[in-house]
């Protein structure tokens, strides 16, 4: 999982600075519809890229709370085995 939002972020900063360049070309007369088409892509895959990393934290934290619940069960176990 974590790969992937590494590869959704990599992917996204690339979107942004094309999207970026191709502002800045309009400045130099370049075209505008270019630049809002990337535009877009860069919003998108920056929203994607955002969902995915908070679907990704989200999981992680389940992951987290269910191997802290086995622990204190485990720990609970070995205190009660002990005495």
């Amino acid at each position: 999982m974590g790969r992937i939002t590494i590869l959704w972020l990599l992917v996204s900063t690339v979107v942004v600075g094309v999207a970026f360049t191709k502002g800045a070309s309009i400045l130099r007369g370049g075209d505008v519809t270019s630049h809002l088409y990337w535009g877009l892509a860069a919003l998108l895959t920056t929203l994607g890229s955002n969902l995915f990393a908070s679907f990704h934290a989200a999981q992680s934290d389940r992951i987290i709370r269910a191997l802290r619940a086995e622990l204190e069960r485990t720990a609970a176990t070995a205190r009660d085995g002990s005495t």
